[in-house]
């Protein structure tokens, strides 16, 4: 692990050309219609970053910038051989040629680590504008995840220790996930079977909270990042499919600071030639809310409250809680089967079961608990109870946390005793 003070972040060496759109007139901005193309400068952001040759490739390799034959076909001891950063000692900043930085306006809490996202997409190739799946990125993309855990919730500007680094690699055959634990400051190695961190420390509203952290193991990464099949006959041969989580067109749309520079990133993506398919009117892509921990719940409206109640169980819970809808024709989630299906694209009033709402648990279950959700009792739901546990049997998510979101714990009793009377729900 490594510790340091964070500069320019965001700032991106190697596409600042592309940072120039506003100047240039080209908009972006999260009102402007978006165009197809390159962006006013003609140049795409990906533009000089290279792409895999189709040869094997090699760790060792000499490469200016990205190591793309070794992305595509090596698994490679050290994050370093790789070369997706300038500084291969710093995985939060200054990625190599073609990296672009992005975050989510709703995202998967994990233990109040900060995050570092960046994706690569091969020069000449652009990732395709989906609805409500993830969008559809070429073969050769790298998504990159840097968790970093800040001394103070409060300051993430400041002081950080970097913990691990996960990549997701979009080879012929699939995506992959290979996790990169940072056991010193030079460079993150491998970690296939994970790691437990121990006395792991940061101060959040004032507390001190110790707790060990746990980076996944590869095959971790599989279950979280995998929909299966819903097997149609002891003859149904089909595979999981295995799917990155975040980087869905909702989730994207919002603002992004470019190093001083403010855009929506749809938008950017697209005027810098790395997306395509994305409407010209962009009221009409849907737009998940922001929720963070400096979100106020109290202060939401009732239309609100259901809007960020529904993106934070779709970000946290619906890659496994999922059925229908969007997927590939019978395929769900790992845990779609269970009833509790909680897609930020599902309305909540076509069929409130699905969640949770006077559903009894048919995964663990709890003596004390006799439904998933009890309108109008955030207390004797066994939803608010999963995600407010640390208990092995009973925590939700299973994987990712060792710490109980508290600001995520408001909003889901918040939101349990805001939805209308049920069948289940407590005498007026």
């Amino acid at each position: 692990m490594t510790t340091y003070k964070n500069t320019l972040k965001y700032w991106i060496t190697g596409v600042t050309a592309a940072l120039t759109l506003s100047a240039c007139g080209g908009g972006g901005g999260s009102n402007s219609e978006t165009g197809a193309g390159t962006g006013a400068t003609g140049s795409a952001l990906n533009a000089g970053a290279g792409a895999p040759s189709g040869t094997q490739g090699d760790c060792n390799a000499d490469t200016q910038g990205v190591n793309w034959d070794a992305l595509m076909t090596e698994t490679c001891r050290n994050l370093s051989d790789y070369g997706l950063f300038q500084n291969p000692t710093d995985p939060t900043a200054n990625p190599s040629t073609g990296g672009v930085p992005y975050d989510l306006s709703t995202a998967l809490f994990t233990d109040y680590t900060s995050k570092y996202r960046f994706v690569f997409i091969p020069e000449g190739k652009t990732a395709s504008y989906t609805d409500n799946e993830v969008l559809e990125f070429p073969v050769g993309t790298v998504i990159t995840k840097t968790f970093a855990l800040p001394e103070n919730t409060a300051f993430r500007d400041g002081a950080e220790t970097v913990i691990e680094t996960r990549l997701l690699i979009h080879r012929e055959n699939g995506w992959l996930a290979i996790p990169y634990y940072w056991s010193s400051s030079e460079d993150a190695t491998i970690a296939i079977s994970g790691k437990s961190i121990p006395d792991m420390t940061t101060s959040h509203n004032g507390a001190d909270i110790t707790f060990t952290y746990s980076v996944p193991t590869a095959s971790d990464c599989t279950s979280c990042h995998s929909v299966v099949p819903v097997l149609q006959s002891a003859d149904d041969k089909r595979e999981p499919i295995f799917l990155p989580i975040g980087p869905k067109a909702r989730y994207l749309n919002h603002d992004f600071d470019y190093g001083g520079m403010i855009y929506n990133q749809l938008a950017y993506w697209a005027e810098g030639g790395i997306l395509t398919g994305l409407p010209a009117d962009m009221q009409s892509v849907t737009k998940a809310p922001v929720f963070n921990d400096l979100t106020t719940v109290s202060a939401l409206n009732d239309e609100q409250l259901m809007d960020t109640a529904k993106a934070y169980l779709d970000i946290n819970c619906a890659h496994c809680h999922r059925s229908g809808l969007t997927l590939p024709e019978n395929y769900a989630g790992a845990a779609g089967g269970s009833g509790l299906q909680v897609e930020y694209n599902r309305a909540y009033a076509d069929d409130p079961g699905k969640f949770g709402t006077c559903k009894t648990p048919v995964a663990g279950g709890h003596p004390d608990y006799s439904a998933d959700v009890v309108p109008q009792d955030a207390g004797d739901s066994y939803l608010l109870f999963r995600i407010s546990t640390n208990d092995n049997r009973h925590r939700m998510p299973e994987l990712g946390r060792s710490v109980v979101h508290q600001e995520g714990v408001e909003l889901i009793r918040s939101w349990i005793n805001f939805l209308p009377a049920a069948s289940c729900s407590p005498p007026a």
